[in-house]
């Protein structure tokens, strides 16, 4: 058994229609820059998209297969349950967890985390102190599997709450306790997008990390003002068999 990476992806947003495969600056799409910035990283590790089985989410595989990496397809609405069955189609012990809504994840974190996770024996370790679009996860797949058998919904698109409700699951953040980024650099929105194509142009590397995100921050904070008043989603309450 071996560790992976799955980047949870579809084409379904209503608010702002297949953003994932819109263009940045340079041409790269937003699934295709998280590829190659997950590659990077992550050279001696499998990497999965997992998507629906959707006849919209087909292009996803083709991408996918394009960039060189695996994919699967699953559930539509259930992510836990497409976690579950990629992780054991393709053999993974642990995996760490993205979305494809996250391209500028800070990958040198996500080795950290890992490292961390399996050290430390956790169920899932997350790493909430790095701005939104910037962290990952890291989860037990055997842990996922009692998750899984325990839940009592098919709509897990936000399933964090699942790991944190479970009785005696072991779920710490490997993050700064007096550190919290209020920058916002996932995309759910036209004015995400575009903030997040100005921080590619106004930066020096190609796969920015955390360091330069907030140095281009205290640069330049009106980039960081395009979506500043857009308000996270909430969380889904998780529901457990009794």
């Amino acid at each position: 058994m071996s560790d992976g990476v799955l980047i949870t992806a579809r084409l379904k947003s209503k608010r702002f229609p297949k953003k994932i495969i819109k263009e940045f600056f340079h041409g790269v799409s937003v699934i295709e820059y998280l590829i190659n910035n997950l590659k990077k990283e992550f050279k001696n590790k499998q990497i999965v998209l997992i998507t629906s089985k959707s006849n919209q989410d087909l292009i996803l595989t083709k991408i996918a297969k394009k960039n060189g990496i695996l994919s699967f397809r699953g559930h539509a609405k259930d992510v836990l349950d497409r976690m579950l069955k990629a992780s054991e189609k393709f053999n993974f012990k642990n995996i760490i967890s993205c979305t494809a809504d996250n391209p500028l994840v800070d990958t040198s974190y996500s080795k950290k985390i890992l490292r961390f996770h399996k050290k430390r024996k956790n169920d899932l370790t997350t790493n909430l102190t790095l701005p939104i679009g910037m962290f990952t996860y890291a989860v037990n797949v055997n842990s996922l599997k009692k998750v899984v058998k325990k839940k009592n919904s098919k709509n897990t698109e936000t399933w964090i709450d699942y790991f944190k409700k479970m009785k005696n699951f072991k779920v710490e953040d490997f993050g700064k306790p007096t550190f919290k980024s209020k920058l916002r650099l996932t995309i759910d929105f036209y004015e995400d997008f575009k903030t997040v194509n100005e921080v590619l142009l106004n930066c020096s590397k190609k796969f920015p990390k955390l360091n330069d995100i907030l140095k281009l921050s205290k640069k330049k904070p009106y980039i960081f003002k395009i979506n500043s008043h857009i308000i996270q989603k909430s969380v889904t309450k998780p529901k457990f068999k009794k």
